[in-house]
């Protein structure tokens, strides 16, 4: 009977240890699987705070990226039309240097003036009547000669010479039957110009 009560205890001991061992198992893969679960949750959450982000950034970039576009855009556009004023600019100051330039080089030589309204007077070769206006320094400075002048470079025996005091040294404007000849400076200088900014 000793050994029936012995053996009792001793199932009983082994059934209260293989119980208290399948609690503890049990509690350890609670935990293991409560932290397997932490894990898995936190890979999760990140998975989907990550695809959240990326749709936001999506939708974000939907909308500012034609906003970007076009502010580009008007900057390309403000920059093409500042170009166009700063050269438009530059050509106009390189014109009034030049113009400069040219009445100093004939208040040093006048014999440049004469120079240039010859090569003007040469377009007007042939034509029956002229009226040619020069500035009044030009003029005399060809004196009694000027209409004799004239008439063997346009070979026209009905010229009119008039002082223009609005016009530059060396520019002159010859009126014609057919119409008008302007040799002066500015006007040269002026169509220089207008091609150098249609360029």
């Amino acid at each position: 009977m000793a050994a029936r009560t012995e053996a009792e205890r001793i199932v009983t001991t082994a059934h209260q240890e293989a119980n208290q061992l399948r609690e503890a198992i049990l509690a350890s893969a609670r935990e293991e699987g409560l932290a397997e679960g932490f894990r898995e949750a936190e890979a999760e959450i990140t998975r989907k705070a990550d695809e959240i982000s990326e749709q936001r950034i999506s939708e974000q970039l939907k909308t500012a990226l034609p906003a970007l576009l076009s502010a580009a855009e008007s900057l390309q556009a403000e920059r093409d039309r500042w170009l166009v004023r700063w050269e438009q600019t530059a050509v106009r100051l390189g014109v009034a240097i030049a113009e400069k330039l040219m009445q100093r080089q004939i208040a040093a030589r006048p014999e440049c003036a004469t120079e240039m309204i010859t090569n003007a007077l040469r377009l007007a070769a042939g034509q029956p009547q002229l009226t040619i206006y020069l500035h009044p320094d030009d003029l005399s400075a060809w004196g009694d000669r000027a209409s004799e002048i004239v008439r063997s470079l346009t070979a026209c025996a009905d010229t009119v010479l008039v002082p223009d005091s609005t016009s530059t040294r060396g520019s002159c404007r010859i009126e014609t039957r057919h119409g008008e000849i302007d040799a002066r400076v500015e006007t040269m200088l002026h169509r220089i110009a207008e091609e150098l900014v249609e360029q």
